[in-house]
């Protein structure tokens, strides 16, 4: 009998400890999330930490698994509002909040874009030279310098036949990696600073801008170019933009901007104007893709996370008939003034 008592004592240890060590595990990982989301996220300055941790808490004491938790802390994803994070747990899944306003705005024709892939459209429209950057999510240096080069040589390629203005096209252009994007139309720009990025707590980083043709970050170039050409900084561009244009394609939309001889055509951008970055946590389960910095310009003063065009054009765009595209058809107008 004492035998067997011995034996459920045992058992009862074990499994009391098996389900501590579970809850200490979960407790672990909610406290690593939040401290992540706490110290980095560009609008942590924003939420009542103190009501949401103890929201958190509180479900979270019946909670036994990671995955569970992963549930509870969708109330901090959610105090937060950052509309371009990407939240994955280990298992797999991933959460993003409902932004259900912008993808209202995606017309048929954005979408049939999209569906066709990766590709850099370079055409003469006219004596008009028409090139749309589509987004570019690489981030090894052999891919940045590929998609760098085969940009700015469609560029080249189009110099050549000398067109009486520019338009580039970022309305396909959902972001992704800015450095390519920039370091291939490098040739529009004077030497000079153009953006920070400036993180909550007002600190800025990642100066950026343009040195003898080469898109530098903190003074260095980001692509290596093989063929230079010569710079176009006095041609007139116009810029067209949308609800498709979102993050680092927005980002390019702002450096573009602060050119005088620049005018942008369209509708509204995402609103995703801001940078983002990774974060890998809890013996690498978890990783949280949030923002962390707005963009700012040369002076460092802040640009909205919505890039507004100078000129607002009605209808859906017609990428498989540029000449009927209502936005190409005012930027052909304006250039030809």
């Amino acid at each position: 009998m004492a035998i067997k008592k011995n034996i459920l004592a045992i058992l009862f240890f074990f499994i009391s400890s098996m389900v501590f060590a579970q809850s200490d595990s979960v407790r672990t990982y909610i406290d690593s999330a939040l401290i992540v989301l706490r110290e980095n996220s560009l609008y942590a300055n924003n939420v009542n930490w103190k009501k949401v941790e103890k929201q958190i808490y509180k479900q979270a004491s019946e909670v036994k698994s990671k995955a569970k938790a992963f549930e509870v802390l969708k109330i901090a994803f959610t105090a937060l509002g950052d509309k371009h994070a990407n939240y994955f747990s280990p298992e797999g899944n991933s959460y993003r909040l409902d932004n259900s306003e912008l993808m209202s705005r995606y017309t048929d024709s954005l979408k049939a874009g999209w569906k066709r892939g990766l590709r850099i459209e370079n055409k003469m429209i006219g004596d008009i030279a028409y090139i749309s950057i589509p987004t570019i999510g690489v981030g090894k240096q052999q891919d940045i310098d590929k998609y760098a080069n085969w940009i700015y040589d469609a560029v080249n390629s189009l110099s050549a036949k000398n067109p009486k203005g520019w338009i580039i096209d970022l309305r396909m252009n959902g972001g992704g990696n800015i450095r390519p994007m920039l370091a291939g139309l490098a040739m529009f720009f004077d030497n000079g600073t153009y953006t920070y990025y400036i993180d909550k707590d007002g600190n800025a980083t990642d100066k950026a801008g343009f040195l003898n043709g080469d898109f530098v970050i903190d003074d260095q170039p980001q692509a290596t170019i093989k063929t230079k050409m010569n710079l176009l900084s006095d041609a007139r561009v116009a810029l067209l933009i949308g609800p498709g244009t979102a993050s680092s394609g927005e980002g390019v939309a702002l450096v573009f901007s602060q050119k005088n001889n620049v005018k942008s055509f369209g509708t509204n951008t995402a609103g995703l104007a801001n940078s983002t970055n990774g974060f890998v946590f809890y013996n690498k389960e978890f990783y949280f893709l949030i923002s962390v910095a707005k963009i700012a310009n040369k002076d460092k003063k802040l640009y909205s996370e919505i890039v507004k065009p100078q000129v607002y054009v009605k209808g859906y765009e017609n990428f498989y008939k540029l000449a009927d595209d209502p936005s190409v058809i005012e930027a052909i107008k304006w250039l030809k003034k």
